[in-house]
């Protein structure tokens, strides 16, 4: 504990949980943004557009897919992960685990560009990193004891 009541949150907590934010309000803008688009009245047919579907997909993504939700999720993890708690600790490995294999997986699945895949990966490879620090590690530890 350190003066005040406030616990030590170790640097590589801090930054992984800036990171959380920082993603999280890329995925809601992109979500707002898509929302916005699809909205308007756009057709949803790559035919139509010079047979290029990228932004389709990306919009397509981003409404279907909810990624508002998702941002939330993120920031609450963050939160949680910054008070030292254990489960959102495993949810946040779980999910970068999760996005740095099925990023890679789905632009090769749908024939994407490049960084639809490099993107997301570095961003998941470079938070697990921080996470999996000892001092986050030590930091998130499951302790019994209720401060």
């Amino acid at each position: 504990m350190v003066a005040g009541g406030r616990r030590y949150v170790p640097v590589q907590v801090r930054v992984a949980v800036t990171g959380f934010n920082a993603i999280g309000l890329v995925m809601l803008a992109l979500a707002l943004a898509a929302l916005g688009v699809l909205l308007s009245g756009m057709q949803v047919d790559p035919a139509q557009q010079g047979g290029t579907g990228y932004l389709d997909f990306v919009l397509f993504f981003n409404a279907v897919m909810f990624l508002f939700p998702l941002a939330v999720v993120l920031v609450f993890l963050g939160v949680r992960i910054k008070r030292g708690e254990h489960w959102a600790w495993l949810a946040s490995l779980v999910f970068w685990g999760f996005i740095g294999t099925m990023a890679p997986l789905l632009t090769w699945l749908l024939p994407a560009p490049l960084p639809f895949a490099v993107v997301p990966t570095f961003c998941a490879v470079a938070l697990l990193g921080l996470l999996l620090t000892p001092q986050a590690r030590t930091h998130c530890a499951d302790t019994n004891d209720e401060d």
